[in-house]
């Protein structure tokens, strides 16, 4: 110690009896702790930022330089951590400085997860004198608690996202999972986000249009939306159900999206034909008939003119006298076919009632 620092510690020491304490601050040296309590601190997976905190050491005394030293007690464990709160710095007579104090953790974590900490500011040199028995040291604190934000996220599952092929005016059933992906507590909701869209082209509901589940963190649930098809329409319709699954704890969360194609089959078209028949009247019905009738009549007819006409000419054949060939001049051939259709010499054909229809033909 300086002959000089050792004077004025002398001094010191005689004069902090006659000097009036009105607060707990030692008059000759000291020092004082402020802090900014720190905000939340955001773990999700898209949003996660590490919490600072600005604190502020002043040296209260009137002369002479101090030498404070930060501490810190801190109860994060494996899944937060504090950073800054450790350090010496040396500060002159009524001057003050600031650090900084980062706090991190890791990301999902319950938004009940909470902890608390003390920082310590201790004087440990005043003017180059070490502070040790008999002088006290002097020193503030700081405490504080590190919370944790809560925030939402969800998962919507629909197993079956192929085309709903559906006809007009039948019901049909969308079943659906929904989960709880946040920190906390929520109500999940699941809604039609063209739901306008939807009752406008004529589709209703049966029972809610939306559905909603307090669920626990981590939490599923499996609900349907039973949806009515439009029942007046022209032509096919084709649409697709757009559903969102959204957080209410949170509204900047994202959503969960799946879109359904849906196809609308018209009464008309799966009716066509009878639709068709039905627009012919009977007028029209009448005379396709008679053109029908008359076309079977025709082809009756030419069938009796042609077999009237082949019976007529084998009778001529039967009159004229046979013209006898001389044995000595045929000279044919036998072959394998020969009596292929001996049999059918014996075949007698009998008359009907069409034979003599045409004779006067």
């Amino acid at each position: 110690m300086s002959r000089k620092g050792f004077v004025v510690l002398i001094i010191a020491v005689f004069l902090l009896p006659l000097i009036p304490v009105t607060n707990a601050q030692n008059p000759i040296f000291g020092v004082t702790l402020t802090c900014d309590d720190p905000a939340e601190m955001d773990v999700s997976p898209t949003g996660y930022e590490p919490v600072e905190m600005i604190c502020t050491i002043e040296n209260t005394a009137t002369v002479g330089a101090t030498k404070i030293e930060i501490t810190n007690e801190w109860s994060g464990g494996a899944t937060a951590d504090m950073l800054g709160a450790t350090g010496e710095y040396s500060i002159d007579a009524g001057e003050s400085e600031e650090f900084t104090v980062t706090f991190s953790g890791t990301t999902k974590q319950p938004s009940s997860n909470s902890y608390d900490f003390e920082i310590f500011a201790t004087v440990t040199e005043w003017n180059s004198i070490p502070l040790n028995e008999p002088f006290p040291r002097e020193n503030d604190s700081f405490t504080g608690s590190l919370e944790i934000a809560t925030y939402g996220a969800v998962e919507l599952r629909i197993n079956d996202v192929s085309t709903r092929k559906v006809e007009a005016g039948s019901e049909f059933t969308i079943n659906m999972q929904f989960t709880n992906k946040g920190n906390d507590a929520d109500k999940v909701r699941v809604d039609l986000a063209n739901l306008n869209d939807l009752k406008q082209q004529g589709f209703s509901f049966i029972g809610s249009e939306f559905v909603a589940e307090d669920l626990a963190m981590g939490a599923t649930e499996t609900r349907e939306i039973k949806m009515l098809a439009p029942s007046d329409i022209d032509s096919n319709l084709n649409v697709d159900l757009l559903f969102q699954a959204s957080s209410t704890n949170d509204a900047n969360a994202d959503l969960s999206e799946i879109s359904i194609p849906v196809s609308v089959e018209s009464s008309e078209s799966s009716v066509s034909l009878t639709d068709g028949i039905s627009e012919v009247g009977e007028d029209d019905l009448m005379l396709y008939g008679a053109i029908g009738g008359g076309v079977i009549l025709l082809f009756l007819l030419l069938g009796i003119v042609s077999r009237s006409i082949k019976k007529k000419n084998s009778k001529k054949n039967a009159d004229q006298p046979a013209i006898e060939l001389d044995d000595s001049e045929q000279v044919v051939e036998k072959d394998e076919f020969d009596d292929l259709f001996d049999d059918l010499d014996d075949f007698e054909i009998e008359s009907d009632e069409f034979d003599d229809l045409l004779d006067e033909f």
